[in-house]
């Protein structure tokens, strides 16, 4: 994955999305060994500070967590937290929809009262 550059999102936080997708797409397992600061670095073309930055995101999401000098690590429970993460999302994103649709009720309502008068 490469960083959008015309994509709003920090790079950090493009950075923590792919770090995300190959965890999910098992291309990074359970208790595996991230790349280190300098490969990831040079694999994004982007600063170590950026890096940090990203790692920081997955570590909050629980997804990788730190071992001291001998590297990140994949959580072992990351898959199962992505997939919880998956479910609430779907959920959240559901009610939002009802919320947008309940919305567009209302400003018909508001549109036909304004034009009945």
């Amino acid at each position: 994955m490469t960083i959008d550059a015309d994509d709003p999102r920090l790079k950090s936080v493009q950075i923590a999305e792919a770090i995300r997708q190959d965890i999910a797409d098992d291309v990074l397992k359970p208790g595996s060994r991230l790349p280190s600061h300098r490969e990831l670095a040079d694999r994004y073309s982007v600063a170590t500070q950026t890096i940090q930055n990203a790692l920081k995101l997955t570590r909050e999401q629980g997804l990788t967590r730190p071992a001291g000098n001998r590297g990140t690590f994949v959580a072992d429970d990351a898959r199962e937290r992505l997939e919880n993460q998956s479910s609430a999302g779907l959920s959240e994103t559901s009610e939002l929809r009802r919320e947008v649709a309940e919305l567009r009720e209302r400003v018909s309502a508001l549109e036909a009262a304004v034009y009945a008068r």
